[in-house]
């Protein structure tokens, strides 16, 4: 059957925007070739996803110890107390990045989940000690709307937004890497 033009559009764009997760930097013709769509319109289909904020952006996905940064997540239960609505418009219209003066903290992702935790954050922060000030004055800012906090550091980053890590054969000093496991053997069998 068929698909409608509306359902076909939709669909080349969402193949678009998977190759864009991983691919963004890659020239026009490149994700051309990738979609096997002409250039003009990969070119036609982005620029109308960029207008319609259905892309918001780009940016790096970069070597976080180099960066000097270490990686964070920030957990959150609520409280049964209801949040006033200033206090909703600052979590969404600021980027929450000051809420410790002096500190290299940065907000990566705000997301209000469904499971055990409702509210997840994951932020840049130079070290453990800068991580632990950003929950306590979020904790102290927030605190009657605040069930419960739980912060965990990122040890070792295997993938990001979709990217396997391009350093993984230097650093094999993981607890969960078994010493007898041949990493080129594996690489070769399970390239991305």
């Amino acid at each position: 059957m068929p698909k409608t033009s509306s359902e076909q559009s939709l669909k080349d764009e969402q193949k678009i925007i998977q190759i864009l997760r991983t691919h963004a930097k890659e020239d026009i013709e490149s994700i051309a070739k990738r979609c096997k769509f002409s250039s003009q319109k990969v070119w036609r289909i982005i620029s109308k996803l960029e207008r319609e904020k259905r892309i918001w952006g780009y940016s790096a996905v970069v070597d976080d110890e180099y960066a000097g940064q270490r990686h964070y997540y920030l957990l959150m239960t609520r409280s049964n107390v209801p949040l006033p609505k200033e206090m909703v418009e600052e979590v969404l219209f600021t980027r929450l990045d000051d809420i410790v003066p002096g500190s290299l903290v940065t907000v990566e992702n705000i997301e209000y989940v469904n499971g055990p935790c409702d509210g997840m954050f994951s932020f840049f922060a130079k070290d453990i000690s800068d991580a632990k000030r950003f929950m306590e004055q979020f904790n102290k800012r927030f605190h009657p709307y605040i069930g419960e906090l739980y912060l965990l550091e990122s040890v070792y980053t295997v993938r990001r937004r979709g990217l396997r890590n391009p350093n993984i054969k230097k650093n094999l000093n993981l607890p969960l890497i078994d010493e007898t496991v041949d990493l080129d053997d594996v690489g070769e069998k399970h390239k991305t």
